[in-house]
Formats: C-alpha cells, sequence, structure tokens
C-alpha cells in the first residue's frame, strides 16, 4: 500500500477501505478429467464423485481452494487423496497421463490445455462461478492509465469458447 500505484488480480477480497475491487472477467471453476476417466461422459459431477480420486491443486492451504470451501467440505466429502503441483501445465500433464483430476478455470481448457485429451466437467448443478478482480487505491481509479489499464483488462479477458 506504500507505493504511489498499486493493482493487483485476484478472486479474493480483502477489506480494506483504502482499495477498491473491479471486476475484469468472470470465468467458472470446472473438473477436468482424461477423456477415457469413467466420469468423462457427464456433464457436471457432485461431491461424493470425487471421494475416489486425487485431486491436484496448486499449494496452497485447503482454506483457500474453492473446490474444498464451496464443494467438498459443505458435502461433507474428501478426495482419496489430494497432491499439489507447482505449474498449470504440470497438473493437466498429470491428468493427460491419468494420475488425477484437478479444477482449473473454464478459459484455461481454451486457451493451455487446447489439443489435450481433457474435458471440463461442471461442480454440481450449478457450477462454481468466479470473477478475476483488479485491486485499485481509492482515488486512483479515475487516474488515465489506470482507467485505461482496466478497460483494456476487461476486454482481453479469456479467449471465448470455439
Amino acid at each position: 500500500m506504500s507505493r504511489s500505484t498499486w493493482n493487483s488480480p485476484c478472486h479474493l477480497f480483502v477489506e480494506a477501505p483504502d482499495l477498491i475491487f473491479t471486476p475484469v472477467f468472470d470465468y467458472e471453476l470446472v473438473l477436468m478429467v482424461h477423456e477415457s476417466h469413467p466420469l468423462a461422459s457427464r456433464a457436471s459431477v457432485q461431491p461424493q464423485d470425487l471421494i475416489d480420486e486425487e485431486l491436484i491443486t496448486v499449494p496452497v492451504t485447503l482454506e483457500r481452494l474453492d473446490i474444498y470451501t464451496q464443494f467438498l467440505v459443505p458435502a461433507h466429502c474428501r478426495p482419496r487423496q489430494h497432491r499439489t503441483a507447482e505449474t498449470i501445465d504440470l497438473m493437466l500433464q498429470l491428468v493427460c497421463a491419468g494420475r488425477g483430476v484437478t479444477v482449473l478455470p473454464d478459459w484455461l481448457l481454451n486457451e493451455d490445455a487446447a489439443g489435450l485429451p481433457i474435458r471440463a466437467l461442471r461442480l454440481g448443478e450449478a457450477g462454481i462461478e468466479k470473477s478475476i478482480n483488479l485491486g485499485i487505491r481509492r482515488g486512483e481509479e479515475t487516474t488515465s492509465y489506470i482507467d485505461g489499464f482496466l478497460k483494456l483488462a476487461s476486454e482481453m479477458g479469456p479467449s471465448p469458447a470455439p
């Protein structure tokens, strides 16, 4: 907060009176499975469907993972095993090798996973909708280059599905 200009992409909001969070694009979290996975023929999954799975996530605490806080824990479910991977590329390669399933934003299927043998499944009937937001100091949102950056970020969101 001590710098003259600050913006940060995030999906979590921090309560701070000096910050304004501006949404720049929406997305849906989806379960990504290998195309030959037993769940691959389904449009959506329920928490119980993940009990026998190895779930691959980014290396953060479970309290910060929406798959746990918004999907598994409320249903009193846990995957058989949980492992972490440092990069999205590694997560996708593990899914391609049949070594587990992962939860990522839907737009990654169109960008990073294009051409890979991966299927995306909705988490529950309604899915888990999220938004990428930029955090900006209050009062700086009308600064011309910040305003321009916000507009550009909104226009440049993820590639639309083919």
